[in-house]
C-alpha cells in the first residue's frame, strides 16, 4: 500500500517540477515579499540591534526568511481537492480506489511539498543567506527540535485545509471560504508578525486555538525565542492539536461519505 502512495506523491512532484514558468513566478513573488518584510522590520528598529520583546533585529530576520519559507513549502491543496472532485462529479469514482482517499490526497500534497522545497525554498534561501547572511538556528538542539515541530505544524495545517474541504459536501459553492480560512491562519499563526507583537490579550486566546502552533512556535524553536523545556511543552500541545483535528476529520469523513451515497453520487 505505501507504494501506491508513493507512485502518488512521485507524480505529483513529477508534474509539478515540468512547471517551470509557475516556479519562476512564485519564487520571483516570494523574495519580493522577503525583502519588503526584512526591510520593513529593518525600518521599524530604526537602525537599532537592541532588543524589541526580547527580540533582535537578526531573529526576526531570520523569522521572516523561515516564515516565508515554509509558506512555500506548506502545501495543502487538499481543500480546494475535495471541493473540485465534488464540483465536477469525480469523487464518487474516487470512493472506490482501493486505498483510503484522504490518504490520497495527502501523498498529492505531500509531493507538491517536496517539488517545492526542490524549486522553491532552495533558490529562496541561496538569496536570502547572499542579501542577509545565512539564517542559522539558534543551537543545534533547536534545529533538531525544530524539524519535528514543523512536520506536526504541517499536520494541522493539513487537517484544517481538509475540514474546510469537508464543508463542499454540504453547499454548492465555498466561495472564499478557503481563502478565508487561509488569511486567519496567516494572521493568527504568527506568520506574517509574530503574536509577541500583539496585545496581552489576543496572546492569551491564541494559547487556546491551533493558528500559532503552525508558524510562530517551530519558528520560535529556531531563533531561540522558545527554551527547550518550552518547546517540548509547545510539540506536545501541537500533538494534542493533531489528534483532536485528526478525530474531528475522521467523524466529519463518514457523514460527508453517507451524504454522498444518499445523494446517488
Amino acid at each position: 500500500m505505501l507504494q501506491a502512495y508513493w507512485y502518488i506523491t512521485k507524480m505529483r512532484l513529477l508534474t509539478n517540477l515540468a512547471y517551470r514558468f509557475e516556479v519562476f513566478a512564485s519564487v520571483g513573488t516570494n523574495l519580493i515579499l522577503m525583502l519588503a518584510s526584512v526591510f520593513l522590520w529593518k525600518a521599524a528598529y530604526g537602525g537599532d540591534t537592541g532588543q524589541v520583546q526580547a527580540l533582535t533585529l537578526q531573529d526576526l530576520t531570520s523569522y521572516t526568511i523561515l516564515s516565508i519559507m515554509l509558506a512555500s513549502v506548506f502545501v495543502c491543496d487538499v481543500q480546494d481537492t475535495i471541493y473540485y472532485k465534488i464540483r465536477e462529479g469525480q469523487i464518487v469514482t474516487d470512493f472506490y480506489r482501493p486505498i483510503p482517499l484522504l490518504a490520497c490526497y495527502l501523498a498529492d500534497d505531500i509531493g507538491s511539498m517536496l517539488s517545492s522545497m526542490i524549486n522553491k525554498v532552495i533558490p529562496l534561501f541561496v538569496f536570502a543567506a547572499l542579501l542577509f547572511g545565512v539564517p542559522w538556528p539558534a543551537s543545534p538542539l533547536g534545529f533538531l527540535l525544530f524539524i519535528p515541530s514543523c512536520l506536526l505544524s504541517y499536520a494541522i495545517l493539513w487537517l484544517l485545509s481538509a475540514l474546510v474541504g469537508l464543508i463542499a459536501f454540504w453547499v454548492m459553492e465555498l466561495g472564499n471560504m478557503g481563502m478565508v480560512k487561509d488569511s486567519i491562519v496567516r494572521v493568527l499563526s504568527g506568520s506574517i508578525v509574530p503574536l509577541w507583537f500583539f496585545p496581552e490579550s489576543i496572546q492569551t486566546i491564541s494559547k487556546f486555538l491551533p493558528f500559532q502552533y503552525t508558524y510562530q512556535t517551530p519558528l520560535g524553536i529556531y531563533i531561540g525565542n522558545i527554551g527547550v523545556r518550552e518547546a517540548l511543552t509547545a510539540m506536545g500541545i501541537q500533538l494534542i492539536w493533531v489528534v483532536f483535528l485528526y478525530l474531528l476529520l475522521a467523524a466529519g469523513w463518514r457523514r460527508s461519505k453517507s451524504k454522498t451515497l444518499i445523494q446517488g453520487g
